[in-house]
């Protein structure tokens, strides 16, 4: 199955029973304070659930799977949760050993189903059936023109996801210009929609078109309200403007208030910000500061090669 119904795993909202700092220490990757907070308060739903989030942030999915369990049993009818533990289900079972990724991926598709039934006006748990059918193998329930279908439907109840879902119907059968028109389409009736415009942006960026992609998440950033889009967002600014020359104060700007968010957290493209804005303080000719960012980043273990190529390019131009 594909990356992007894994995407939906940080994406589920956070209800407000969530206290504001603990929803904040997620936000901010701080997941191991988090962790250590939550064991001091009172469980409920709410709270569990994000305790369930934040072990799959940190590599702990089958313990996260264990807790999602339990709390399908416990709250049968709180789609959140059923959507989560689909969500992680599929992880697992793209990891897994045939039989157990067979019988979690089957697991998973009923829970998506239970919890459309219960609340088809959740559009994560819409999405993320719709995804499933589309590129799940037929052995476990995936079927295109189940997707279509629900696609159709879900269109009936809300024109933007309905349209979200069918662009990512067109792009995972590589249909990608017709996905972009689509988009363009529906932002002429639901002008400046922030997902609409996450979606462009991103899909412009798979299409190498760098410059427009830019230019949709500058355009899509002062309406995003969710923090982890908006700092999502300044991630991909900043990373664009090294490719295209273009907006580059303010890509600096965007990483720079990325790093200063995410400082200390396990944000795991940290590293990247940094080599991104190294770069993009050597273009402006300061190089102190592109130099100062390289030494924090010069001994990062990764097996990333366009990271490795792009840091060892930006070691050898500050020799000179």
């Amino acid at each position: 199955m594909k990356s992007v119904l894994l995407s939906l795993l940080l994406s589920l909202p956070t209800t407000s029973t969530v206290p504001t700092e603990l929803q904040q220490l997620f936000e901010q990757a701080r997941y191991p304070q988090l962790l250590q907070q939550l064991q001091q308060v009172e469980p409920n739903a709410a709270l569990q659930l994000l305790k369930a989030k934040a072990l799959i942030q940190q590599q702990q999915r089958e313990e996260a799977n264990t807790l999602l369990n339990e709390l399908v049993i416990a709250y049968p009818n709180d789609v959140a949760i059923l959507t989560q533990a689909a969500l992680n289900k599929v992880a697992l079972a793209n990891d897994g050993s045939l039989f157990q990724a067979r019988k979690r991926a089957t697991d998973a598709l009923a829970l998506f189903q239970q919890a459309v039934e219960l609340d088809a006006h959740f559009y994560p748990a819409q999405q993320a059936l719709i995804t499933f059918y589309q590129t799940a193998p037929a052995n476990v329930g995936g079927s295109k023109s189940l997707a279509a279908e629900q696609a159709n439907r879900l269109q009936q109840l809300n024109a933007v996801q309905g349209v979200l879902a069918k662009v990512m119907i067109a792009v995972n059968e590589s249909r990608l210009n017709e996905a972009l028109a689509m988009l363009e389409q529906q932002l002429q009736l639901s002008i400046n929609q922030p997902d609409l415009l996450l979606r462009k942006a991103t899909l412009l960026a798979q299409q190498n078109a760098y410059l427009a992609a830019q230019e949709a998440y500058l355009k899509a950033l002062p309406f995003l309200t969710d923090p982890i889009q908006q700092y999502s967002s300044r991630f991909q600014i900043g990373r664009l403007a090294v490719f295209t020359n273009q907006y580059q104060q303010q890509g600096i700007e965007a990483l720079e208030s990325y790093l200063a968010y995410y400082q200390g957290s396990q944000q795991s493209r940290v590293s990247r910000a940094k080599l991104r804005l190294a770069q993009l303080y050597l273009q402006q000719g300061n190089k102190d500061k592109a130099r100062s960012l390289y030494l924090q980043i010069a001994e990062v273990l990764t097996e990333e090669q366009d990271f490795l190529d792009a840091r060892s390019k930006l070691g050898s131009l500050l020799q000179q």
